[in-house]
């Protein structure tokens, strides 16, 4: 299967565009202004677009085309390439699809920093909605776990190694509390 990385990079930004209702919530002359010179930009159209169809249906029929994905290669390739300082959207979408592998799922999860959330509250579910960051991280935290525990992932991807995730494993004491939680399958290097 040969993969067109013009489609994935044109979905990698209608998830970023679905994923944040900032522009969305904008006065029209305050997005006009703030758009002003990026009117032929690709991100410009979809937050147009976005504008135009309404924050929850733009974000339905990005849903619709990640259902169209047809391999956890792509999966992956979004997992590896997404900014995820742009909200946890396009991540839900890959760790909910039926072919996201768990190399997958291991990069997402630790890429979110769980072992944060953990030694500041003890455990995922401790995290107060008040810290919006870490309780949106904690909560698809929490979804990787019970799908790695319910060996709900595909398994069999082919990655390279992740320097970063790496690291983080590597310098945690899974033998202590609160890090014995954390399923052995994410623990994997």
């Amino acid at each position: 299967m040969t993969i067109n990385y013009e489609n994935l990079e044109k979905l990698l930004l209608k998830a970023d565009v679905a994923g944040s209702d900032y522009y969305f919530k904008m006065e029209k002359e305050v997005f006009v202004q703030a758009m002003e010179g990026d009117e032929e930009e690709d991100f410009y159209k979809e937050y147009l677009k976005q504008r135009e169809v309404g924050f929850e249906v733009y974000q339905n029929q990005v849903k619709e085309e990640f259902n169209q994905i047809l391999s956890s290669e792509e999966l992956h390739y979004f997992a590896s390439e997404y900014n995820y300082d742009g909200g946890n959207f396009l991540l839900e979408q890959v760790i909910l699809h039926p072919l996201c592998d768990i190399e997958t799922a291991r990069l997402i999860y630790w890429l979110l920093s769980p072992t944060y959330i953990y030694e500041k509250y003890g455990s995922l579910e401790n995290c107060p909605k008040e810290d919006y960051i870490c309780y949106d991280d904690s909560r698809l935290l929490i979804k990787i776990e019970e799908k790695v525990k319910n060996k709900a992932f595909k398994i069999g991807l082919q990655v390279g190694e992740n320097e970063c995730v790496i690291e983080i494993i590597e310098e945690t004491d899974f033998s202590v509390e609160p890090f014995v939680n954390i399923p052995k399958d994410l623990i994997k290097i």
